[in-house]
């Protein structure tokens, strides 16, 4: 007879004392304690209060009325009636109409999300509203791995990709503090060269702006952009890339360097490598601008530009003139010589 009992040493997952899931023996005396219904409702509120604060914390505008879908104590249900007088509402659940307290009732279900990143991993805890799809889901999760890592991601649920469907968490079989697996990566680096020779001789003034703006055929991460250097002066100026085509606003990075010839890429290129702090994702058809303020002396610059290059990954750059590149520099020739991405 195969025992239904679980086996000492198994990992098995279940909440800590903080109410978050964790992995543990199964062993007695090292299992927290189980949580009393009381101090459940009250760490519940608890998460809620500073749901907004958490990373992927979404709302939405769905009041209580009577044919919406709502999650109870006995699983998901469809309004019938709200009773104001007894702060209850009456619920069908399975075909069987039955009154919860409010306290019984959600709108909303706290989602457990592990990241896996390079072998190691992190916890966080979101909270969806339960008409939130499965592109939605997947749609915020990497908004989020984007803005705070440049990564891709996928999202896995009870063992596959969750693919972007109009699916709810119902049809989805999501349960409270049910867990998705995330596995985030860069892709591959590859560098982008936009000129075919090099010339020596660009000058720069006191106020000089070069500014190359550009559309990639689909989204990627950048990681920086390749300046030329001068072979003998150093020279100080600032570096930045925004978001739209003007050199003069929606800065997405941006630093102040002295340049010198020591700290090109590699011997002879005269290139310097500007790598952001972390990648940026950049959309398709969305405007970017990489731009170059240097204040005085004379870089080597590029000739023989092209209005399109294809590059590693089929990822296709098209490049335009910038706002406000006051010195020069455009889709033929100037300063920017190189971009560097991840596909």
């Amino acid at each position: 007879m195969v025992s239904l009992q679980p086996v000492d040493n198994e990992l098995i997952w279940r909440p800590n004392t903080d109410g978050q899931w964790a992995l543990y023996y199964n062993a007695q005396k090292d299992l927290p304690p189980r949580l009393k219904e009381e101090e459940l409702k009250k760490k519940t509120e608890q998460q809620k209060e500073k749901a907004p604060n958490l990373p992927f914390y979404t709302s939405k505008e769905k009041k209580e009325t009577k044919g919406a879908l709502i999650y109870t104590t006995k699983g998901y249900g469809i309004i019938q009636n709200i009773k104001p007088e007894s702060n209850s509402i009456s619920v069908r659940v399975g075909g069987v109409v039955e009154d919860f307290s409010r306290e019984e009732v959600s709108n909303e279900l706290q989602v457990a999300i592990t990241f896996i990143s390079k072998g190691t991993r992190r916890d966080e805890v979101a909270i969806f509203p339960i008409q939130s799809t499965a592109k939605e889901i997947v749609e915020k999760i990497e908004e989020n791995e984007s803005r705070d890592t440049g990564a891709s991601c996928q999202v896995f649920w009870k063992g596959k990709e969750m693919a972007k469907t109009s699916e709810n968490l119902e049809k989805l079989g999501f349960a409270p503090m049910c867990r998705l697996l995330v596995t985030t990566m860069l892709g591959r680096f590859y560098t982008l060269s936009r000129f075919g020779r090099k010339s020596y001789g660009w000058g720069y003034g006191r106020n000089s702006t070069d500014g190359i703006a550009f559309t990639v055929n689909k989204d990627i991460k950048i990681a920086g952009f390749g300046v030329y250097l001068s072979d003998s002066d150093t020279i100080p100026g600032v570096v930045k890339f925004n978001e739209g085509e003007d050199c003069f606003s929606g800065d997405l990075a941006t630093a102040e360097i002295t340049f010198s010839k020591d700290m090109e890429d590699e011997p002879g290129s005269q290139i310097y490598r500007f790598m952001f702090k972390k990648p940026i994702r950049v959309k398709a058809d969305s405007k970017y601008t990489c731009v170059v303020q240097l204040t005085s002396g004379t870089t080597a610059y590029g000739n023989d530009g092209k209005n399109t290059v294809t590059g590693d990954q089929d990822v296709t750059f098209t490049f335009s003139h910038a706002q406000n590149s006051s010195n020069g520099t455009g889709v033929g020739s100037g300063q920017v010589p190189t971009i560097y991405y991840y596909a």
